[in-house]
C-alpha cells in the first residue's frame, strides 16, 4: 500500500510514478540516433492521421465545442503534416558552422509536462508528442478535465504506434485524472525538466510559477488592420473564413478588426458581400449582453454555433 504523503493530492503517487518512468524512458531515448527516430517519428504520425476523424468526431462529442470537420483538418496538419514538414531535419546529430566554428550538440530536455486545452485537444497533442519525439523527449500529456477521455485515448494511441516503433515504453504516457492540484504537484516536481503548457492564463501562470522551466500560450486576442493598400474583399473572405473556422475557439481567430477610415465604408460592403453581418449600436448591444452578461463570458456557448448562441436562452438573472 502506497500511503498519501502531507497534502498529497488524489493520484499523486501514481502520476509521480509515471514522471520517473518517463524519465527513465528519457534517458535510454536520449540515446538513439536519427533512423531510429525518424522510424519512431513515421509510425506515430501515421497511427495520428489514421485516427484524426475519429478523434475530431470524439472532441466535438465530448466536449461540446467546435465543428469535427475543421479538427479533422487540424488532427491531419499536426500529424502527417507537421512530420512531413520536418521529416528532413536533423534534431540528433551534430552541426558545425564552419563561418562561425560554432560545434552544434543536441541534448534533449529529458521529461516534458504537456498540458493540453479543451478548445484544440487533439490537435495540441499530436503536434506536443510529435515534436517531444523528434527531439528525443520523453512526454507526460495533462489534458483539459473537458476533454479528458478523447485525450487519454489519442495518447494511447500514439504511445502504441511509437513503442512498437522501438520507441522506450514510457516515452509517451497520459495524466487519466487531471486535477488542478495533482497538475500543480506534478509542474512542480524535480522529476519534469520542462512544461509546455497550453491553455488560460491561469494555467499558464501557474506553469510559471512551478520552479521548473516552462513555455506557456494562453488565450489570444489577434486584431487584424486593414489599410487603404489592402485587396478589400480577399481580407474580408479571409477574415470571415478564420473567425467561422471550428466555431472561432482557436485564439489565433481575428478578435477585432481595425479599418482604416477611408477604406472603411468600402471594407464593410465587402464583409457583407461575403456573407458576414455587420450589427449596428443596438444590435452589438444586445449581443454582448447576450454572450458577456455581466461582463462574464458565457461558457456554455463557447465553441458554439451562430445558430445555438443565438437560439439559446439567456441565463437567469442573479437576484
Amino acid at each position: 500500500m502506497i500511503e498519501l504523503e502531507h497534502n498529497e493530492p488524489p493520484g499523486g503517487p501514481r502520476a509521480r510514478m509515471m514522471l520517473q518512468r518517463a524519465h527513465w524512458a528519457a534517458e535510454l531515448f536520449a540515446g538513439y540516433d536519427r533512423d531510429r527516430v525518424v522510424r519512431i517519428c513515421d509510425a506515430v504520425a501515421a497511427a495520428a492521421f489514421e485516427h484524426a476523424e475519429r478523434f475530431a468526431d470524439l472532441a466535438v462529442e465530448e466536449t461540446g465545442m467546435g465543428v469535427a470537420e475543421h479538427k479533422r483538418f487540424k488532427n491531419e496538419l499536426l500529424s502527417r503534416g507537421l512530420w512531413d514538414h520536418y521529416r528532413e531535419h536533423d534534431f540528433v546529430g551534430a552541426r558545425y558552422d564552419e563561418d562561425a566554428k560554432i560545434l552544434e550538440l543536441p541534448r534533449p530536455a529529458g521529461v516534458i509536462f504537456a498540458l493540453t486545452p479543451s478548445t484544440n485537444p487533439i490537435a495540441t497533442i499530436y503536434f506536443k508528442v510529435l515534436l517531444a519525439l523528434m527531439t528525443r523527449n520523453a512526454i507526460v500529456v495533462s489534458p483539459h478535465p473537458s476533454a479528458r477521455v478523447v485525450s487519454a485515448e489519442a495518447v494511447r494511441v500514439l504511445s502504441d504506434a511509437a513503442v512498437r516503433a522501438g520507441a522506450p515504453d514510457g516515452c509517451v504516457q497520459v495524466v487519466a485524472e487531471p486535477s488542478i492540484p495533482l497538475i500543480e504537484s506534478l509542474m512542480a516536481d524535480p522529476t519534469t525538466d520542462v512544461i509546455v503548457a497550453t491553455g488560460g492564463s491561469a494555467v499558464v501562470r501557474a506553469a510559471y510559477r512551478s520552479g521548473n522551466p516552462a513555455l506557456g500560450v494562453g488565450p489570444g486576442n489577434v486584431p487584424a488592420f486593414v489599410d487603404a493598400s489592402a485587396d478589400l474583399a480577399a481580407a474580408a473572405r479571409l477574415i470571415i473564413d478564420s473567425k467561422a473556422f471550428d466555431n472561432s475557439i482557436l485564439c489565433t481567430n481575428e478578435s477585432a478588426v481595425i479599418i482604416e477610415e477611408s477604406v472603411a465604408a468600402a471594407f464593410e460592403r465587402e464583409l457583407k458581400r461575403q456573407g458576414g453581418y455587420v450589427l449596428d449600436a443596438t444590435e452589438a448591444e444586445q449581443v454582448r449582453e447576450h454572450l458577456f452578461p455581466g461582463n462574464r463570458m458565457r461558457l456554455d456557448l463557447i465553441g458554439k454555433s451562430a445558430l445555438v448562441r443565438a437560439s439559446r436562452s439567456p441565463p437567469p438573472r442573479a437576484s
